[in-house]
């Protein structure tokens, strides 16, 4: 139920796409508008600063050249028709503060509105911006100028109108608005379509996925062409499907294997079962019937526990520095009783110190010199070394000198229930489980087990122990 909730409230990757183009667009478009406003702007008041500056230049060399003419000085300096509108405003102010021309709009902007005055030799500063009653926007400068050697002579005040100019610029900030929302919302689509598009590979292989069943895992995605960027996927995903391949066929194999191997001993003990009650017994055959069930029972519980160890991979491992040499000694000796019987020779030669778990050790040992004391003949020799190399990984070697392996079958050596026909022939009572153990108690001390052997000289094991 949790895990369907979390599909459902999870977002598909077009619509993720579509959000993260558009709202890199969004980014995108709202910093090349506010550019180009920011740009246009500061052109804007660069120029009406210029203007101001030049205006101010112009009266203060016109009242240089007529300091007393003001009738000159209005002709040139307010325009002819009063009633109509113009741009700038202009007013001209004498030392102590009284109004000599000043442009009829002039009013609405007292003195005390403009910045400080400066004189001829001082760059003047930006203009000041102010907003009046009527709402119209003005752009003020003043300076002092200069005649008959009083360099503060007259005051100058100008006015810019830029009303016209901020009227223009808030159309302009609405078309780039809507400009911004049609931009928006064409990118959204055409993401959403671009990402659609671009993702039906991603659905195909779905679709292709969802044909193979366990009938068909020979099937492989990678056969088809997909763009560039499927290609860690196709590789993982073929992956899979090798190894679910291979799984399956050993799981086909093992269960072939082990109900081969289950069905003997019970038609043993149903056979024995069978005569046994054909006709009436002494208390003799009774026994005798019984004891070799028991051997049966005995053999059929080894291989269920066998089963049941390689069916848990997942067993816990608890390693421990273990001197080698003290548990070999005690293996030899358990199994010297058997070497004995059979007049072979059991001996441990070398020391060395691994990290190991103790039970687990016993039993992968144990089941290689059961192996080799099985499979070499009376007279024989079974040799149990310990090496170690600078680095401090230790191997452990069981070589006997038995009839060793054929090429052929060394690969399938450690396959579950695989038994050669000579090792048949040779040892009755074997399962094929022993080396698989072996090997899956290795790869849980993280080691390895590797196997080389010659046709009638023998068959040598060794265990590939980590750095202790």
């Amino acid at each position: 139920m949790c895990s369907k909730n979390a599909t459902d409230s999870s977002s598909s990757i077009a619509t993720r796409l579509t959000v993260l183009y558009t709202v890199s667009m969004l980014a995108i478009l709202v910093s090349m508008i506010g550019f180009m406003l920011h740009t246009m702007v500061s052109d804007l008041e660069y120029e009406d600063n210029d203007f101001l500056v030049e205006r101010i230049s112009s009266i203060r060399a016109m009242i240089s050249l007529y300091p007393h003419d003001f009738a000159h000085l209005k002709e040139h300096l307010l325009p002819r028709d009063a009633d109509r509108h113009v741009r700038y405003l202009v007013r001209i102010q004498d030392a102590a503060g009284a109004t000599l021309i000043e442009s009829s709009a002039m009013g609405s902007l007292p003195s005390l509105l403009f910045p400080p005055p400066l004189l001829d030799d001082q760059p003047l500063p930006m203009a000041r911006k102010h907003r009046a009653d009527d709402g119209r926007s003005y752009l003020l400068n003043s300076a002092w100028a200069e005649a008959a050697g009083d360099r503060r002579f007259r005051l100058v005040q100008v006015a810019l109108d830029v009303s016209e100019e901020e009227a223009l610029m808030a159309n302009y900030r609405l078309k780039m608005g809507i400009a911004l929302l049609a931009g928006l919302c064409l990118a959204g689509g055409l993401a959403l379509i671009i990402s659609r598009r671009e993702l039906r590979p991603l659905r195909a292989m779905a679709g292709q996925i969802a044909q193979i069943t366990a009938s068909d895992l020979h099937q492989r995605v990678g056969s088809r062409r997909w763009p560039k960027e499927f290609a860690p996927l196709t590789a993982a995903l073929d992956t899979m499907l090798g190894q679910l391949e291979q799984s399956f066929e050993r799981l086909t194999a093992f269960s072939a294997n082990l109900a081969h191997e289950l069905r003997t001993p019970l038609n043993n003990l149903r056979v024995e079962s069978e005569v046994a009650l054909s006709r009436p017994r002494s208390a003799a055959e009774y026994r005798q019937t019984i004891e070799s069930s028991v051997e049966e029972y005995e053999r059929l519980s080894r291989m269920i526990g066998d089963i049941l160890f390689l069916a848990r991979p997942e067993q816990g491992v608890e390693l421990q520095p273990l001197d080698a040499r003290i548990e070999l000694d005690r293996l030899a000796d358990y199994y010297r009783t058997l070497a004995d019987e059979r007049d072979i020779s059991l001996s441990v030669d070398g020391t060395g110190t691994i990290a190991a778990d103790p039970r687990l050790f016993q039993r992968a040992v144990g089941n290689l010199l059961a192996n080799a004391l099985h499979y070499t003949p009376n007279g024989g020799a079974v040799t149990v070394s310990i090496q170690s190399d600078a680095a401090g990984a230790a191997t452990i070697v069981v070589k006997d000198n038995g009839p060793g392996i054929p090429d052929d079958e060394l690969p399938l050596v450690f396959d579950r229930f695989y038994r050669s026909a000579q090792a048949r022939q040779l040892h009755r009572d074997g399962s094929g489980l022993g080396l698989a153990i072996v090997r899956s108690i290795m790869e849980l001390h993280g080691g390895s087990v590797t196997l080389t052997s010659q046709p009638g000289h023998g068959t040598s094991v060794t265990l590939h122990f980590p750095q202790s």
